[in-house]
């Protein structure tokens, strides 16, 4: 009775299976041509199945192959499911993740690697050089290099750069420093260093300088206190008429440069340590949307405010997201204009506790007006009004540049590092003439252990600071894409005008 069933069946069925089969067969006949087509024109190819119409005669007499009962001597009891076992522990969100495993190379293509982050690749950063350089892209490259190797040279066997003491006081140059003073330059200036490494795409797995950037990470970690979120000590006499300590920038500095490796590795282990970080500048955002020192104080400084609005920025590039984030943003916006003077420049500390404000100079405008591009705001007036001051007071030059710095905490590196990313973000006419001026000064003034010092600067210390500026300011061409070229995130693009699609019915 089967026997015949069947016989029916395959010959009711014969037609429609062998249609079915010369549909396969032209299917795999097309993809064969159409594949290898492909690889020679750069076609993408897409195969799309969509449902046809029932055939009703196939329907019909597999429905009859349903109702027929179960032949016992040919079907045997199913055997009991084996128990699924337990699923191992993510490994992947272990607070113990060891960073050497994970790479830019490894986690982001360059179309992942979007907004600010997309010019961190050796392919987008080659491009970027022949791009924006003017021809000294060769030259800065190589110049780059050697300033990393001249950093890692300099780091100390913790992870750290400068120094750090158990004793009461540190002699320092001519003075004597405080250990807190210390672990604030220390951080301060092995966030700069990362910055640095983290600029040319280097990470834990970079065959060269994996271990160095590793050390300072998990450095930079160990100094975050855990019931506060800070990176550095603050000090506890302060001031009552305004005053600098260097925690309030050293901690922004950290904030930043985890931030910045949490974009290019993912890894877990960073996220939270970042999330605090940036907690802590959120709470200690000023009423007037400004930053002071010890994060308390009511007397903006410019300075202060430019770091942690990089902080901020670079945390939310990252994908960090946590309350009070955009809010900060969106208020910091209000700092800057808060600490405004007009005509493009800005005042470097302003305050009701201060006789009078205290002005910037070129410097500050670079770091404000970097600020706003970061912010958003690069079509803003103050902006506008900002690169043009800065157009009219032009790069200064190398000698010139150590007479009159604002103070010891800002060197003339300072005004290099700001003033040319605010005008490469504007780019165009204004960024070529900067451009011819700035990098010739700088590749003729590096030692040829890849360092750079200033005049009248001496010891380690001042080395490293200007070194991780100067580096940080000649990777400006693919470090931070500029805004008139900004990649946005968007959804793929599924087809083109001369895809090949082939429809399976």
């Amino acid at each position: 009775m089967i026997r015949k069933t069947v016989r029916k069946i395959t010959e009711r069925l014969g037609g429609p299976l062998v249609s079915i089969a010369l549909h396969v067969a032209v299917v795999i006949v097309l993809i064969h041509v159409v594949v290898f087509k492909t690889l020679e024109t750069g076609r993408d190819v897409q195969v799309q199945v969509v449902e046809s119409e029932e055939i009703p005669e196939l329907e019909e007499e597999l429905q009859k192959l349903d109702e027929l009962p179960p032949d016992e001597t040919e079907s045997a009891p199913p055997e009991e499911a084996a128990a699924v076992p337990e699923a191992p522990p993510d490994e992947f969100m272990n607070e113990t993740l060891d960073l050497t495993g994970l790479a830019v190379e490894d986690v982001q293509s360059p179309l992942m690697m979007q907004g600010l982050f997309a010019g961190r690749t050796q392919g987008v950063r080659a491009d970027r050089l022949k791009k924006f350089a003017g021809g000294y892209g060769e030259k800065i490259e190589a110049a780059v290099v050697r300033s990393l190797t001249g950093l890692a040279a300099l780091q100390q066997p913790g992870g750290y750069w400068g120094e750090i003491s158990s004793y009461n006081q540190t002699w320092h140059g001519h003075h004597w420093e405080s250990p807190m003073v210390n672990d604030q330059r220390a951080a301060r200036l092995t966030s700069l260093c990362l910055l640095a490494f983290l600029a040319h795409g280097e990470t834990p797995q970079s065959v060269e300088f994996g271990d160095t950037v590793q050390r300072a990470i998990e450095y930079l970690l160990d100094q975050q206190a855990p019931e506060t979120g800070r990176f550095v000590p603050l000090a506890e006499n302060r001031p009552e008429k305004g005053g600098e300590d260097l925690g309030v920038y050293a901690h922004a500095q950290a904030t930043y440069a985890l931030a910045e490796a949490y974009a290019l590795t993912h890894a877990p282990v960073l996220k939270r340590p970042v999330e605090r970080g940036i907690q802590v500048i959120i709470d200690g955002q000023l009423e007037n949307g400004a930053w002071g020192n010890w994060y308390e104080q009511n007397i903006a400084d410019a300075s202060a405010t430019s770091w942690q609005i990089q902080a901020l920025k670079a945390a939310t590039a990252a994908g960090i997201r946590i309350e009070g984030l955009e809010a900060a943003m969106e208020k910091a916006v209000e700092g800057v204009t808060y600490l405004y003077k007009g005509e493009g420049v800005w005042y470097y500390r302003r305050g009701a506790l201060l006789k009078a404000p205290r002005e910037g100079g070129p410097l500050i405008s670079g770091a404000m007006v970097l600020a706003l591009q970061l912010l958003g705001r690069q079509n803003d007036p103050m902006v506008t009004d900002g690169l043009r001051y800065l157009n009219d007071f032009g790069v200064t030059e190398w000698n010139r540049a150590w007479e009159n710095p604002i103070n010891k905490s800002l060197p003339a590196t300072y005004e290099w590092y700001y003033n040319t990313q605010a005008v490469f973000q504007r780019g165009g006419s204004r960024w070529t003439a900067w451009n011819s001026d700035f990098a010739p000064m700088l590749l003729s003034h590096q030692s040829e252990d890849g360092t750079w010092l200033g005049i009248g600067q001496e010891g380690n210390e001042e080395k490293i600071y200007s070194t991780s500026l100067c580096a940080l300011a000649l990777q400006v061409y693919y470090r931070i894409l500029p805004t008139f070229q900004r990649m946005e995130p968007r959804e793929p693009i599924v087809t083109f005008d001369d895809d090949v699609i082939i429809t399976i019915l």
